[in-house]
């Protein structure tokens, strides 16, 4: 639990104006999500829309998570992709940042796992 009043990552670039529950992801702009993205992104956990919080970190993003009840250590997070109704692209990223979302899929690191899947297509 955050209290009222309480500044999160660097800078204290968020400071909660309530109460508030925080979940923490571990990937940061070292994997590829880009910082000027701080305060302005969204991720979805249990098919829902969630607002990141405060600066991204290297490592680390910050999450509000005060109106999922049943948040648990482990919920998967989901920065690209759909969950439930919800989806999240690279165009909507690159739409915050004016760029093109080749530029968002390019900057994604080695740290990240690469999983080849098939798709269907010849």
């Amino acid at each position: 639990m955050l209290d009222a009043g309480t500044g999160i990552s660097y800078g204290h670039r968020f400071v909660a104006d309530r109460p508030m529950k925080v979940a923490v992801a571990g990937i940061g702009y070292a994997d590829g999500v880009p910082r000027n993205l701080s305060n302005k992104l969204e991720v979805l956990i249990q098919g829902r829309r969630v607002r990141q919080l405060g600066a991204i970190t290297m490592d680390q993003l910050m999450l509000d998570v005060s109106e999922i009840e049943d948040v648990e250590p482990g919920d998967r997070v989901v920065l690209l992709g759909q969950s439930g109704t919800e989806t999240i692209t690279a165009d909507d990223w690159a739409n915050l940042l004016g760029t093109i979302s080749w530029e968002i899929l390019c900057g994604f690191k080695h740290r990240l796992p690469r999983i080849a899947r098939e798709t269907g297509y010849p």
